[in-house]
């Protein structure tokens, strides 16, 4: 069973999330500026894992069938 979104949630949804991924990233940059390295990696891999999220989710915003 598939459960099916509204398309107006699922931008929401990716436009929200890619919000916190971008914010991720910022968060990265200063950790290893600031000499956080371990810090750094660790958000760097969070960001990586986001944004691998993010690309399935708007690959399955594509796939979805119209509503007429």
């Amino acid at each position: 069973m598939v459960i099916q979104m509204e398309k107006t949630y699922y931008i929401a949804t990716l436009v929200f999330a890619w919000f916190i991924t971008v914010s991720l990233f910022v968060f990265s940059f200063f950790a290893f500026k600031l000499t956080y390295y371990f810090f750094g990696v660790l958000i760097l891999l969070i960001c990586i894992a986001a944004t691998m999220v993010n690309i399935l989710l708007f690959r399955n915003i594509k796939k979805q069938p119209q509503k007429e």
